[in-house]
């Protein structure tokens, strides 16, 4: 499914000028603003319904069933979107400077190709990061990509003591 909606994006081919640049970056973080007000809002419904449990607690487990609500395939569209406008706006602001290998007006899937690459660990080398404000996007992007996936793949793994024999492990008591 997140392959699909990679090449579905990656296919937009509008050009964008400075002036639609800017555009797109307010107009995404008006969105990615939007989305998060509604992930908090739907956090905090599914939270209240989840008295029994500590405030903390109630709320990590509304946190990760809105999240698993919403899957992995719309979660990494996300994330390579919200990256796609992080180098739209380092671009929007030094248009010359920040990338090589842009033409005068790129496409958006040209800043979408660079932040799904880039998300992998393997930056494209058509596409190069140029300013400082470019690299170090980059440079973060790769960090959080690589520390999202080690999430996901750690998750396939049973961490706790003893439970690989399936023997149960006796919670420790709360001292007095």
């Amino acid at each position: 499914m997140l392959c699909v909606l990679i090449v579905l994006v990656g296919m937009l081919s509008p050009r964008l000028s400075r002036t639609d640049a800017g555009i797109t970056f307010f107009v995404g973080l008006a969105v990615f603003a939007l989305a998060a007000s509604s992930f908090i809002g739907a956090t905090r419904r599914l939270a209240q319904r989840f008295q029994l449990l500590s405030d903390a607690r109630a709320a990590a487990d509304a946190a990760l069933i809105t999240l698993r609500w919403i899957g992995l395939p719309l979660l990494g569209l996300g994330f390579f979107l919200s990256w796609t406008l992080v180098y739209i706006g380092v671009w929007w602001t030094h248009p010359h400077d920040a990338f090589s290998g842009l033409g005068a007006a790129p496409r958006f899937a040209d800043f979408f190709y660079y932040a799904v690459s880039t998300a992998f660990i393997s930056p494209p080398g058509d596409i190069v990061a140029r300013s400082r404000g470019a690299r170090s996007a980059t440079m973060i992007e790769m960090l959080t990509g690589f520390g999202l996936l080690a999430t996901y793949l750690s998750s396939f793994v049973d961490w706790r003591p003893g439970t690989a024999t399936g023997e149960e492990v006796a919670e420790p008591e709360p001292e007095a």
